[in-house]
């Protein structure tokens, strides 16, 4: 049923976090601070996600624009679990987020498969299209979600307030933009 399925999907993305937030902060604690202007143009950025950006103002207070973190693999490692839960956490298909939205709102969010479909394809479009293949994976693998045996068990409130908070750490720990050159 629609419970199953929920407890199952927001397992694995809150236990990762649960590893990977205090990685990130470790990491960043103990990674080098430089000075932009010191980096020479082979050097790759990392995006930020909102979560990332908020760690980094905890871990490394005073940081000033003019300044970048040189992560180090602790650190790396916590940026690539959060990007790896982000994706996980797409509200599409068979992703954990797409069962999480599942779980909350049934058969009616197959509507809205369409809609962020296009969202994703917008954000490649004007601001990353690396994102293509993904979209173009998801399209292929199929991004609408099959119904469980059971479709009409309702989640309980406290599922449904889990299910929003992952919704809500997808948007703050997605990185539109993961890599700039």
């Amino acid at each position: 049923n629609r419970r199953v399925l929920f407890d199952i999907a927001v397992a694995g993305p809150l236990a990762g976090l649960v590893i990977t937030l205090p990685v990130i902060y470790f990491g960043l604690q103990n990674s080098e601070v430089v000075l932009r202007s010191s980096l020479g143009p082979e050097t790759l950025f990392l995006g930020e996600s909102l979560l990332f950006k908020f760690m980094s103002k905890l871990a490394v207070p005073g940081l000033t624009s003019d300044m970048d973190i040189m992560l180090n693999p602790m650190a790396f490692a916590g940026w690539a679990g959060l990007f790896v839960t982000s994706l996980n956490l797409l509200p599409i298909g068979q992703l954990d987020g797409g069962h999480v939205l599942y779980s909350l709102f049934g058969r009616r969010v197959q509507k809205a498969y369409i809609f962020l479909i296009a969202v994703f394809a917008a954000i490649c479009v004007v601001l990353y299209p690396g994102w293509a293949l993904l979209i173009l994976l998801l399209v292929f693998f199929g991004y609408k979600h099959p119904p469980p045996q059971d479709d009409f068990t309702e989640l309980d409130p406290r599922r449904r307030l889990i299910g929003f908070a992952m919704l809500v750490i997808f948007v703050i720990s997605f990185t539109p933009v993961p890599f700039k050159f």
